[in-house]
């Protein structure tokens, strides 16, 4: 009873003090953006045409969430799921309860019980996200990429799980090109007024629909699989 009674509060604040938050949020990080990077979107699209989608995204630096929720912001609701050690965060909790991110994993030293638990609870909320029709947003590679490829380790299960539970999904990939320290620095000449001839530095991200993954594979070659796609080269959108 008590449990309802906080979720029916949460859902109230949510639906009027955060909607308000998340829209401050948006104008925020959408100005900081772009004041400092010339982002270029394509597929945008494809994501308004669809419903409770799973957008399974490339890892490059730890702006990759705030750059997907600006740009996708006015086309559907988005909620990310992050790690625990992200969420429960200080200097990043807030802004994560307000986008209502869903926390994912547990602390190793957890029973296996408990820790069991804690995966059921958090698909629960990931399966009652994508049956509202609201999209979740993944980083299947679990945490920004170390090394010029993106890399999926033949453990982490998270697109697998959650596609397994509901194969009928439409998937999105989600590949940004630009962002990290191991890709082309490329910069326009916004700030040539002042002085400055590197401006803004030019960022793509590309959304595409994905109708052919392999349920089938174990985890390890689902895994594989989903790596070689990520690491495909895009076409630039300048």
């Amino acid at each position: 009873m008590r449990f309802r009674v906080i979720q029916n509060m949460l859902r109230l604040i949510d639906e009027t003090l955060g909607k308000w938050l998340r829209h401050l949020f948006f104008i925020i990080v959408r100005a900081y953006f772009a004041l400092f990077y010339n982002v270029g979107c394509s597929g945008k699209h494809l994501l308004q045409d669809t419903q409770g989608a799973l957008l399974l995204a490339t890892h490059v630096s730890r702006l990759d969430g705030p750059l997907i929720a600006a740009i996708l912001y006015t086309t559907q609701r988005i909620r990310p799921v992050v790690h625990y050690h992200e969420y429960h965060n200080w200097l990043q909790w807030f802004p994560m309860f307000v986008a209502r991110a869903i926390p994912v994993s547990s602390p190793k030293k957890w029973t296996p019980e408990r820790r069991q638990a804690r995966k059921e609870q958090s698909m629960g909320r990931i399966m009652a996200v994508l049956d509202k029709g609201e999209s979740i947003l993944l980083f299947p590679g679990g945490h920004a990429k170390r090394q010029a490829r993106e890399v999926i380790a033949p453990h982490l299960s998270g697109a697998y799980d959650i596609l397994q539970a509901k194969p009928d999904r439409p998937v999105l990939l989600v590949r940004i090109e630009g962002l990290s320290k191991f890709q082309p620095v490329r910069h326009d000449y916004f700030w040539s007024f002042i002085g400055i001839q590197k401006g803004r530095r030019h960022v793509s991200v590309d959304i595409r629909m994905v109708e052919d993954l392999d349920l089938s594979l174990d985890l390890a070659a689902f895994n594989a699989d989903l790596e070689a796609r990520f690491n495909t080269p895009i076409p630039s959108v300048f």
